[in-house]
């Protein structure tokens, strides 16, 4: 049986229809590295105190319980704002168009679209790791 031949159009079809299939699909592609990690001394956060922090170049919220650690933006989902937790309330408050979140990060009142995310954290020994 004779060999089949490309034309040079159809060889660059095949190829460029190759790169479409997705990562996930080919072998030949690793898994996507893990964001990199930002590291504080975790005696910087006692337990029951809410500590503000750089991650990434926006501040976010480490509050550390008996229990574990929560991470938690302080970017209003709504503009961008830095919101500030209101200990009279118990809420996070937007001071832009006074947004309220509950302490899980819910909006309760305003114009945000979406919660406070939580950022991914961990304790690592005596280290806080925060994804960056």
């Amino acid at each position: 049986m004779p060999a089949a031949t490309l034309s040079r159009r159809e060889l660059l079809a095949a190829v460029a229809a190759s790169s479409l299939v997705p990562a996930a699909c080919r072998n030949d592609v690793a898994a996507p590295p893990r964001p990199p990690s930002v590291a504080f001394p975790l005696a910087r956060f006692p337990s029951g105190v809410r500590v503000t922090v750089q991650v990434g170049g926006h501040p976010v919220e480490v509050l550390r319980d008996g229990t574990g650690v929560t991470v938690r933006s302080l970017v209003c989902t709504h503009q961008g704002c830095e919101v500030f937790w209101d200990e009279q309330e118990s809420v996070y408050r937007c001071p832009c168009h006074d947004a309220k979140y509950a302490p899980d990060g819910q909006v309760i009142a305003g114009p945000p679209p979406r919660p406070l995310p939580v950022r991914p954290a961990r304790i690592d020994g005596e280290r806080l790791l925060v994804e960056a």
